[in-house]
């Protein structure tokens, strides 16, 4: 007999055979499905992961902690469908799929799902030393960005810190030219923010400080 399996009063009956005749024992036998089990995967990618991983929950229930790239185990589960979800996933990170999924969870065996993580990281811009220009002559430095994820095109904004505004558009990571002609009275300073952004709205700035003077 199964082990999921018992019978009512037993497994052995005494009857007794009459002569010539016929008698009838019945079993009654009750079997309950078995359980299952389930396991639940991360795979992180990318950059700037999160080093405190995440939660994993079965039907709202039962959390646990689970690193980037790890396993955790859930046992005795009632076969049938159950919900999973994934939390505590950094701002930077995206989950494929979504942060919850439903699976079935088969009698006496084992049902697997993996969690697919991919993190991105900022641009890393650099606007430069500080420097000085003068005014009415065009005025142009080399700003330069990096990106961890490589994840272009990229577009970019300076903020001249005059009111002046110049975009743009990188399809590779490094320096680029750009120029500004500022106009002024009396000498002063302008703080100049370089902005770039990646395909995935991941923004990082850096600025730089330029003093303009008279002719």
């Amino acid at each position: 007999m199964a082990a999921n399996c018992t019978v009512s009063g037993g497994n052995t009956q005494t009857v007794t055979v009459p002569t010539g005749g016929t008698v009838t024992a019945s079993f009654a036998v009750s079997c309950v499905t078995p359980p299952g089990n389930l396991t639940v995967s991360t795979s992180t990618t990318g950059a700037n992961l999160d080093p405190n991983g995440y939660t994993v929950t079965v039907d709202g229930v039962s959390p646990q902690a689970i690193g980037i790239n790890a396993s955790v185990s859930y046992t005795n589960l009632s076969a049938g469908t159950h919900t999973v979800a994934i939390s505590g996933v950094a701002a930077n990170c995206t989950v494929s799929g979504g942060t919850s999924r439903t699976l079935s969870v088969p009698s006496g065996g084992t049902a697997t799902t993996t969690f697919s993580v991919s993190c991105n990281a900022p641009p890393v811009v650099n606007a430069g030393p500080d420097q000085t220009a003068v005014t009415g002559l065009l005025y142009s430095f080399s700003p330069s960005f990096t990106d961890a994820n490589n994840d272009g095109p990229w577009s970019y904004r300076i903020d001249w810190g005059d009111g002046s505004v110049s975009t743009g558009t990188r399809t590779s990571q490094g320096s680029w030219s750009v120029g500004h002609t500022y106009v002024i009275v009396l000498p002063r300073s302008f703080t100049v923010r370089v902005t770039v952004t990646d395909s995935h709205g991941a923004s990082g700035s850096d600025t730089k400080v330029v003093s303009v003077l008279l002719l």
